[in-house]
């Protein structure tokens, strides 16, 4: 006797029979589908060679001019989403329609250095970066030298453009999502690689001052991930039907995301001109292409 394999389709006619999912439910769904992608497990890998051995001066020049690129696009970017998703409620909350593009906007209040109103705009977290790696001993000629700044990193930047700006809300939500979701868990894990160093690195201790961009990205990425989830959970209360556009924009957000890292893998164990080094996780994510 055989048993049959379950397959995609069996799962489709049950979901029709049960009826769709709740907003809240298609983005727990969502949620639960970023945790699992194979991006999320080359950003783990990441993790582990970063706590694992100390980067040279050309490594970590590689990874803060590979990151600079990545995140390029990402304030203008929430900028462009929350206006744009402003515009999308207007016809329907009038006075209720700036309040749902607050909920990306949210993301952007420590982006633009907006997060302590009484002392007035503060640096922004471009200019937080650039003043982080120059403690490590860097300067902003590294980080826009092309040789430090990977293939995968500028589609990354890229993809950020073109999903914020200009794909469907639905997708762009989606994106914005994965996100805010993957950046606490990568700031996390940067931070730990940094700190299981500090002789290497110079550090004064855990808190060292140059760790500052690291750290208060571990506290502000968990609100932001929970305003995106409201965003969207509201868009879907509306539009229901773009439950699929929400998880397309995900996907291909963390399709680039494990590229981004793998990429950095390769460039920190063989060279960029080897086999990636991580087949597993690569196949993974290629297969989501």
């Amino acid at each position: 006797m055989t048993m049959e394999t379950p397959s995609f389709t069996s799962t489709t006619n049950k979901n029709q029979e049960f009826g769709p999912l709740s907003p809240a439910r298609a983005t727990e769904a969502v949620a639960r589908r970023i945790a699992v992608h194979p991006g999320m497990a080359s950003l783990r890998l990441f993790g582990e060679r970063l706590r694992a051995k100390p980067l040279d001066r050309a490594e970590l020049a590689m990874m803060f001019a590979s990151t600079a690129e990545f995140f390029r696009e990402i304030p203008g970017g929430i900028l462009a989403l929350a206006l744009r998703l402003t515009d999308d409620w207007m016809p329907f909350r009038r006075f209720g329609a700036v309040s749902e593009g607050a909920q990306i906007l949210y993301s952007a209040v420590d982006e633009f250095g907006l997060h302590q109103l009484r002392r007035g705009v503060q640096q922004s977290h471009h200019q937080y970066f650039l003043s982080m790696i120059e403690g490590f001993g860097y300067g902003e000629n590294d980080l826009l030298e092309p040789a430090n700044v990977t293939d995968a990193a500028s589609e990354m930047a890229a993809l950020t453009n073109l999903f914020y700006r200009h794909r469907s809300i639905g997708e762009s939500l989606g994106f914005h999502l994965a996100s805010e979701l993957t950046s606490d868990i990568e700031f996390s894990l940067c931070l730990e690689g940094l700190q299981a160093f500090p002789r290497e690195y110079s550090l004064t201790g855990p808190e060292d001052d140059r760790l500052g961009f690291y750290l208060i990205h571990t506290q502000v990425e968990p609100m932001h991930g929970a305003s995106g989830q409201t965003a969207v959970e509201r868009y879907l209360s509306r539009r229901p039907g773009t439950a699929d556009e929400v998880r397309a924009g995900a996907d291909a957000f963390m399709t680039g995301y494990g590229r981004f890292f793998i990429a950095l893998l390769d460039r920190l164990s063989a060279g960029s001109d080897r086999p990636c080094s991580y087949p597993n996780v690569a196949q993974g994510i290629g297969r989501l292409n």
